[in-house]
């Protein structure tokens, strides 16, 4: 121990620059924890029961990357309310999002791989198999083209490659950037007699933005024993077809009863301007 005062007021200083020391190491190391930490990631899941509020957020931030007409490009316009807020034409035209709130609307960035993958419930006769196989594809290409979104069909897109749905699968969560589509024997005990369709989206919320992470569509073969053959533009399967997958991509349904995103399809259903001017926002969130 020092004996002198120059002694203990060197030893007093070598302390407190030891200190000093430790503390700023610290406080550094506090310091690149915090940097370090993100953003907590939230899991919700949708089933869509419910309809989205307003397309104007995703309006106000879109990127469209598809050509549209005059009728449904005039949809994607903005109008004050007077109290801070907007309303879209496109929301007056009876249009609505799947899932609008304060994180914006529910979309898929336009950089993200969508791989879809088809599955069919093993007692469907397979003839039947092929149809609904060929009719999914046909939907799904026609979503790609007016939406703009990477999608891409993985698995179950051929006879050779057929996949067929179980129960476990119907009921379980797909994994991150899939849309799993399962055709289910109206017998098949996962869906109510007068169930024709069920989707469900899981989502993230990050970084102020909620973003689809995964969707599971159950389609029941009753939709496939009900509705007419023929086109996607006029009621069909594959009109059936498009207004649930659609769903998927962030589109609820419309008020419009000649839309086919109205809830009940009507015969005189069709896909009008306000529908494609939908389909074309739901494919222009920017990376």
């Amino acid at each position: 121990m020092a004996r002198n005062p120059d002694d203990r007021r060197r030893l007093f200083k070598r302390i407190a620059l030891l200190l000093a020391v430790v503390v700023a190491g610290l406080v550094l190391v506090v310091f690149l924890t915090r940097s370090e930490q993100k953003e907590p990631e939230i899991a919700l899941g949708y089933n869509f029961t419910l309809d989205g509020k307003s397309w104007s957020p995703a309006i106000k931030e879109g990127n469209i990357r598809v050509e549209l007409d005059w009728d449904a490009a005039k949809l994607l316009t903005l109008n004050p309310t007077g109290s801070g807020n907007f309303i879209s034409e496109l929301d007056m035209a009876g249009s609505n999002p799947s899932v609008s709130n304060q994180f914006g609307n529910l979309l898929w960035p336009q950089c993200t791989r969508i791989a879809t993958e088809i599955f069919i419930d093993q007692d469907i006769p397979a003839a039947t198999r092929s149809q609904m196989r060929d009719a999914t594809i046909s939907v799904f290409l026609w979503l790609k083209e007016l939406t703009g979104l990477y999608i891409v069909l993985t698995k179950g897109s051929s006879e050779r490659g057929e996949e067929f749905s179980t129960g476990a699968q119907r009921i379980s969560t797909p994994d991150d950037n899939i849309i799993a589509i399962h055709w289910v024997n109206k017998e098949n005990t996962v869906m109510s007699p007068d169930e024709l369709a069920a989707a469900t989206m899981w989502a993230t919320h990050k970084n102020g933005q909620q973003i689809p992470r995964s969707s599971r569509i159950r389609l029941s073969s009753n939709l496939f024993d009900t509705m007419p053959d023929g086109e996607i533009d006029r009621l069909s399967k594959k009109m059936a077809i498009a207004h649930e997958l659609s769903h998927a991509f962030g589109i609820g349904h419309s008020n419009d009863p000649d839309s086919y995103m109205y809830p009940v399809l009507a015969p005189s259903a069709s896909i009008t301007p306000a529908d494609r001017a939908a389909l074309a926002l739901t494919g222009s969130r920017a990376c």
